[in-house]
């Protein structure tokens, strides 16, 4: 049965001095070391005159054998010491408990070797103890004695003496260790390697992760270098595409004539400027020559003007009562040179000229900004192209915008243009 299943808990417990002296010898030596000796004669106000450690602790086991009032303290003291572990011997019947003690891995069976010794103290190192309660906590082996011996039990004679049978070898097999260790050890002292090798497990256990960390960073540098792979597959292909259009283009040009042919085309292009350069001038001269013929007779012959009937004074004279009333008019293409009458006769009737060459370098936007910002639109077709002719009509369609396409690039020809539109809107002065 467990060791407190029924009846009153404090009437099933043993004190410290009932003990066998065996027993009460193995608990304190377990449970206080040096330095804790020393605590406890100070807290039990005992002779320190003995300073011994054995002394000492050969002085608390005689203190303990009998009941006084230092037996008594230290009874409470070490319960209050081993409560902690209370719940985790609760269920474990006390005549068992001596079995996890030989054992030492808690499963009852089986006798304690020096192997399991020194395995199980590398395990409490790693903070991996065979004897841990369910809340992680270490369970001491004076605490398995402890429980095991402290409540009455029929067989309690046998218990105590083959708890103490176990812990006697234990201690044969502790002392073998500590000779082994002392005659194996150069430096320092056989107590320090547990925390030489503590240390050591620490450190490890640091370098185990800073492994860790690098091996991580190692397989990103390798995803690294495999998208850099990729990206420099990707460029040697498009490079590869590149060279065979290069190679494409130099037997077009070869086929073309090679290098030769550029230099005719330069050659073509000169002579295309040349020749514009002569149209200029001549359309020049032709201007000068038609203000000459519709210049205004004076008033002595008005007869021979009338019966001369020129057609564009008599455009000039039905455009001349039109008010455009400030809009914008914009003249694409044309010849340059007559800008500056385009301009004069869209200002006459009130109006704002804007003029555009023709040439459409940025394309179909270009054409749609002019549009935009304008309010009629005049483009002779015997001058553009037909690229800026189509851009031209369909921004107009898309925006409303008025559009006349005239059949050249004449001064008469554009104030037809005015006229015609004064008729189609009604725009009069």
């Amino acid at each position: 049965m467990p060791w407190f299943a029924s009846g009153d808990k404090s009437m099933l417990e043993r004190k410290i001095w009932e003990f066998k002296s065996q027993t009460i010898c193995t608990i304190l030596g377990l449970t206080f070391d040096e330095k804790e000796l020393v605590s406890v004669f100070k807290k039990l106000k005992l002779d320190q005159s003995r300073n011994a450690p054995y002394e000492m602790h050969g002085d608390l086991v005689q203190l303990c054998s009998t009941q006084n009032k230092a037996s008594r303290q230290l009874d409470k003291l070490l319960k209050a010491r081993f409560g902690q572990y209370e719940h985790d011997f609760k269920h474990i019947p006390q005549n068992e408990i001596y079995g996890y003690i030989e054992n030492g891995n808690g499963n009852g069976n089986g006798n304690a070797t020096m192997t399991g010794t020194v395995t199980g103290g590398i395990n409490r190192i790693r903070g991996k103890n065979i004897n841990k309660n369910k809340n992680g906590r270490n369970i001491p082996l004076s605490a398995f004695i402890w429980f095991a011996v402290r409540n009455k039990h029929e067989d309690i004679d046998e218990i105590e003496a083959r708890v103490f049978a176990t812990t006697h070898i234990f201690e044969h097999q502790a002392s073998r260790f500590y000779d082994a260790l002392r005659r194996s050890t150069t430096e320092g002292k056989p107590e320090d390697l547990l925390k030489n090798l503590s240390i050591a497990l620490e450190t490890s256990e640091k370098l185990q992760t800073k492994c860790d960390r690098l091996e991580r960073k190692k397989k990103q540098l390798k995803a690294d270098i495999e998208t850099i792979q990729e990206d420099k597959s990707r460029i040697n292909a498009a490079l590869e595409v590149q060279k065979q259009l290069n190679r494409q283009l130099t037997s077009d040009l070869e086929k073309l004539g090679g290098e030769g042919t550029l230099n005719r085309i330069t050659n073509m292009k000169k002579e295309i400027n040349l020749l514009t350069s002569e149209v200029m001038c001549l359309t020049g001269q032709l201007l000068q020559k038609d203000q000459e013929n519709c210049a205004i007779p004076d008033e002595e012959s008005p007869a021979t003007t009338i019966s001369k009937q020129d057609p564009e004074v008599d455009t000039w004279d039905n455009v001349v009562d039109v008010d455009l009333n400030g809009m914008r008019v914009t003249y694409v293409g044309g010849v340059e040179s007559l800008m500056p009458h385009y301009k004069d006769a869209v200002e006459s009737i009130g109006g704002t000229f804007c003029y555009h060459c023709g040439r459409c370098i940025q394309g179909r936007k270009e054409i749609e900004g002019i549009v935009d910002k304008t309010d009629i639109i005049f483009c002779p077709v015997d001058i553009n192209s037909h690229n800026a002719c189509r851009y031209v009509k369909k921004a107009c369609k898309i925006r409303d915008k008025p559009c006349y396409f005239l059949r050249s690039a004449s001064l008469s020809m554009f104030i037809k243009g005015l006229e015609k539109h004064a008729d189609e809107t009604g725009v009069t002065a």
